[in-house]
């Protein structure tokens, strides 16, 4: 497998296209052909004109998939909320692969999980098979928005394959507003579609979640919850609740969406915190005539138990966590390397004062060609199972035999 990456700020959406996929397709070793187009652009490129332009460079036969995101990260250019292009090209050779996607996400989001897990469970499928799944997060069909969420999605496909491979992914947005996302199927501009790219065939993911959060107080019990809101804590209305722990730190209800982060440990209760047990579910915004939070996913029920997450203001974690990565793919060959970065980590929006995107460039610098992009919803394995997390780096590094 040969991949090329590219990038474009270009103002013109198709010039944007050709600017991006001509630089990625120069990665590529001479005469390799490119079998598949994966793209990522910003809300404010016309995903007609700008396919036009990647299809006017690569021709037919190609396929092509990505969709809309917060903004685009390479090996050398990073940024978001402009007019960002960011676009991988790949040249399979052995590997196998392909292309699953489901539709109608706004009408049942399970049921086309599930069809995407028995479209999964019919392929020849090896232990190391490689899933990377992408969805259309927002919902804007009755006219007002609503959250697709990747709970039920995970839940209808593990129901159909009784198990899970080796799968990331993330739910695309258009942007920080929450417009929604312009999917690209092969020559198809869909919306509210699920789709999948399948590796398999030798090939090898590895992952590492990039959560920057600890927990910053005791555990506390959900009591009442109703699908994304949660009603109650111990027995007191939530916000209240939350009130209490944050202190004297000066920040209103009106500031918990995109900020309150609750973690649920998935290890050992007890033990000395590890990060990489927890699954961290940000606050979309509180309720303060119910004094309840609504949150990002439905998997905060009742009776989870959940604390306060600390975010660090440090990005001195991600580095050794992308080294060990390739120490563990020392005696494979490593190809590429895939970033989902929540797009609330970008400095512009966190108010941290780097940006964790260019550490991962540092980090990955003269190794392998990079693609990011910043997404709503990040989903990656959380003790062996694919859960949807928020405000975390989700880093892949996909390796061959020696």
């Amino acid at each position: 497998m040969r991949v090329g990456v590219g990038y474009s700020e270009h103002g013109d959406s198709r010039m944007a296209g050709i600017e991006a996929v001509s630089t990625a397709l120069s990665g590529l070793p001479p005469a390799s052909s490119c079998d598949l187009v994966m793209i990522f652009s910003t809300a404010q490129h016309d995903p007609a004109a700008l396919h036009a332009g990647v299809r006017s460079m690569v021709g037919p036969s190609p396929r092509l998939i990505g969709g809309w995101s917060v903004g685009a990260i390479t090996n050398n250019c990073l940024g978001y909320g402009g007019l960002q292009v960011g676009i991988a090209v790949f040249h399979f050779e052995t590997v196998q692969w392909a292309i699953l996607a489901e539709g109608n996400l706004a009408r049942d989001q399970e049921a086309a999980g599930h069809r995407l897990g028995e479209s999964l469970r019919a392929l020849p499928l090896d232990n190391d098979a490689a899933v990377i799944m992408l969805y259309d997060s927002v919902d804007r069909t009755s006219g007002r928005m609503k959250l697709n969420m990747a709970t039920p999605i995970l839940n209808g496909v593990h129901t159909a394959m009784n198990g899970f491979p080796h799968l990331v992914g993330a739910g695309l947005c258009g942007d920080m507003t929450g417009r929604p996302t312009w999917q690209w199927i092969d020559d198809d501009l869909r919306q509210q579609t699920v789709f999948a790219l399948v590796l398999w065939g030798g090939i090898r993911m590895d992952s590492v979640i990039m959560h920057g959060c600890m927990p910053a107080t005791g555990y506390r019990t959900i009591t009442k919850a109703d699908g994304a809101v949660i009603h109650e804590i111990d027995h007191r209305p939530a916000l209240e609740v939350i009130a209490e722990l944050l202190g004297d730190s000066g920040i209103s209800p009106k500031e918990y969406g995109f900020f309150v982060t609750l973690g649920r440990n998935m290890g050992e209760k007890w033990d000395e915190p590890d990060e990489t047990a927890y699954v961290n579910r940000m606050c979309l915004k509180a309720n303060e005539e119910t004094g309840s939070l609504i949150m990002f996913e439905p998997d905060l029920v009742q009776g989870c138990e959940v604390q306060l997450m600390h975010r660090s203001v440090t990005f001195d974690y991600i580095a050794p966590k992308i080294d060990a990565l390739f120490e563990a793919a020392a005696a494979r060959r490593p190809l590429f390397a895939l970033y989902i970065n929540c797009a609330g980590r970008a400095a512009a929006y966190s108010g941290l004062d780097g940006e964790d995107g260019a550490v991962v460039q540092d980090a990955v610098a003269g190794r392998v060609p990079l693609l990011g992009f910043y997404s709503g919803v990040e989903i990656a394995p959380v003790r062996g199972r694919p859960q949807p997390l928020d405000w975390t780096g989700v880093f892949c590094l996909f390796s061959l035999p020696a």
